[in-house]
């Protein structure tokens, strides 16, 4: 207590002695003032301590890196490995240049229009028609020109392409019943209302898988500019695609919904980049 008196006596307030030594409090027991000693206190402005270096250093953001070859289509997995091996580093880099892709491919998935699902033929209602014919307006009044549209070769898909020709501009057309409607992989979790047998999601499934091989990619090397692409089949091969090319889980494919007529464009860059534009965009339907 003899240097609080002299801090005292020198005018200075106990409070500042207390914050350089601690806090300040009378103890009773003893019948007089006493300093606890405490932690030192941490400047707000003060940059906290990291709890981790990086995610990747950690399990707390487990995650899955992107594979950039996910369509076997990275320049140097279309050169002859031989040529390329023998080549001096100049000949390599022309080689790659030559097979490298410059352009970007907007593919829009387009879902069939309402049918009848009681009948054998699977066409469309008077109200999928409607549909099919204001999807078709809306792409004629975005302005866009499209290079193509393939159509799966069931009936319901192939009304509503022929529907929303008749609103655009004449453009190549390709039926391929590869784009078929099917089981394209177990979803999980499952339903009770949709169980088909494991050979059914053996053969539709590999048929799917086959599709997407197909028609979801980068642009070709030859392709200089930006294509603009349409796609007319089914709900689950769509769902399908959306989850491989964007390299999320196969099986929670069945987790996501489409509407009748619904739009669903994905982007490919020519680095093999892929993002999704809109999923289900109903937005020209009442």
């Amino acid at each position: 207590m003899a240097i609080l008196s002299r801090m005292a006596k020198l005018g200075i307030p106990l409070t500042v002695v207390a914050a350089t030594a601690g806090a300040l409090f009378y103890d009773d027991i003893r019948g007089r003032f006493s300093v606890k000693a405490e932690q030192p206190t941490v400047s707000p402005f003060a940059p906290l301590p990291p709890t981790f270096s990086s995610p990747s250093d950690t399990d707390i953001f487990p995650r899955k890196k992107w594979h950039s070859n996910w369509d076997s289509r990275d320049p140097l997995s279309l050169v002859d490995q031989e040529e390329y091996n023998a080549a001096d580093p100049a000949s390599r880099k022309e080689m790659l240049q030559k097979v490298k892709a410059t352009a970007t491919r907007n593919i829009f998935l387009i879902r069939h229009g309402q049918y009848f699902m009681e009948t054998e033929e699977k066409n469309l209602t008077p109200l999928g028609r409607e549909q099919a014919i204001l999807l078709g307006k809306r792409l004629a009044q975005s302005g866009q020109k499209f290079d193509v549209l393939i159509m799966s070769s069931m009936q319901r898909a192939s009304e509503t392409a022929d529907l929303i020709l008749n609103e655009l501009a004449p453009l190549p057309t390709r039926v391929d019943s590869i784009l078929e409607e099917g089981a394209p992989y177990p979803p999980e979790p499952p339903i009770t209302d949709w169980r088909p047998k494991q050979k059914k999601f053996f053969a539709e499934g590999s048929r799917i898988e086959a599709a997407f091989r197909k028609y979801i990619h980068r642009a070709s090397p030859k392709q200089k500019q930006d294509t603009y692409e349409l796609f007319v089949c089914h709900g689950n091969v769509i769902r399908y695609f959306v989850c491989r090319a964007l390299q999320f889980p196969v099986e929670g494919w069945l987790r996501m919904s489409l509407g009748n007529c619904s739009i669903t464009w994905l982007v490919i860059r020519p680095n093999g980049n892929v993002s999704l534009r809109t999923l289900g965009d109903i937005g020209h339907l009442p």
